[in-house]
């Protein structure tokens, strides 16, 4: 059954929990900063169509973290916080 969080406060003990191996970590640090990276890039240099890579590169090195790395759910994708 999947569980729903009302908040941050609940939520936010669950998402370290899903985080404490450092490869999981790595990538999903790989991935922001790759977002950001080519997010900054394309507004600065106005190169508007790199934009399509952010969430690939952002869900991407997270995705293989959790999926492939160490085979959970990704539960919390749909939350917006």
């Amino acid at each position: 059954m999947e569980t729903r969080f009302k908040n941050l406060k609940e939520f936010y003990p669950y998402y370290l929990t899903e985080h404490q191996n450092l490869t999981s970590r790595s990538l999903h640090f790989i991935g922001t900063a790759l977002f950001l990276g080519i997010l900054l890039y394309a507004l600065f240099t106005d190169q508007y169509s790199l934009l399509w890579a952010c969430p690939l590169v952002g869900y991407g090195f997270a995705w293989v973290g959790h999926f492939f790395l160490k085979k959970t759910n990704q539960q919390h994708s749909n939350t917006l916080y």
